[in-house]
């Protein structure tokens, strides 16, 4: 290699590192810009309310909405359908959760419960009566003749709530049981509805029974059935919007 050859490899050398050089520095507060950010998104994606029943919540609406958003659209026959869809659904979330949110104000003496029962004192449990009058009383129920009246007074005469179904059609369908209360409204609706109810339910279920703490399960059950609502709004208001007629100019011209 000559020298010339040789001095035109270094300046060519030089001059790849200096290009280098500028491009580094040149991207430098790019990549600490986007090194930052990804540092940022590395901690959270979202942003944690105060309570942690809204949080539980937000992952429960995310789930459900779209379903319910779903099937309710699909009511477009008569209003009335979709009225009877929302009031069933609502109806069966609060039904799902009431006797647990019942349970928890009694067991917490919020109603009146007084707390966790405790064990009486000894005083309490003493009998009233004597030994001696106990066991004349069961000897008295012992030698007592004791008749039962079973005899056919006819249909009118019967109760029929002491039927015991033993047959297919003598037990109500699921979707009957379902509508238990709001027997009036569309049928449509509340079949609709149960189905919905059947897909969401366990979202909602599964995530009250993650909350132990009182105050998360009130705001909980409240907050759902509030969102829900807003969201049965909302989805009206989609849908009058989309199935009015468009305005044509040119529609109105012709039609004159």
């Amino acid at each position: 290699m000559d020298k010339v050859e040789k001095l035109l490899r270094e300046h060519v050398r030089s001059k790849i590192l200096e290009l280098i050089t500028k491009r580094d520095k040149s991207e430098r507060p790019l990549r600490e810009a986007i090194r930052k950010i990804l540092k940022e998104g590395d901690v959270s994606d979202i942003h944690p309310h105060r309570s942690t029943a809204i949080n539980i919540l937000e992952d429960v609406l995310k789930k459900a909405i779209p379903t319910l958003r779903t099937d309710y659209k699909r009511l477009t026959t008569e209003k009335s359908q979709r009225d009877s869809f929302r009031a069933h659904i609502l109806k069966a979330i609060e039904d799902a959760l009431a006797p647990s949110l019942v349970n928890w104000k009694y067991l917490s003496g919020q109603e009146g419960g007084g707390g966790l029962m405790s064990e009486p004192p000894s005083d309490d449990i003493k009998s009233t009566a004597g030994d001696e009058e106990i066991d004349s009383e069961l000897e008295a129920l012992e030698e007592a003749d004791i008749e039962v009246d079973i005899a056919d007074d006819g249909i009118d005469g019967l109760d029929v709530e002491k039927k015991v179904p033993v047959e297919a059609d003598d037990e109500q369908s699921p979707e009957e049981d379902f509508g238990s209360g709001l027997e009036e409204m569309d049928e449509t609706g509340r079949n609709m509805g149960y189905t919905s109810f059947r897909k969401i339910s366990q979202y909602i279920l599964d995530a009250y029974d993650t909350l132990a703490n009182g105050k998360d399960k009130e705001v909980f059950v409240d907050y759902l059935l509030t969102n829900i609502k807003l969201y049965f709004d909302k989805f009206e208001d989609e849908l009058q919007k989309s199935v009015s007629e468009p305005e044509s100019p040119e529609y109105q011209k012709a039609a004159q």
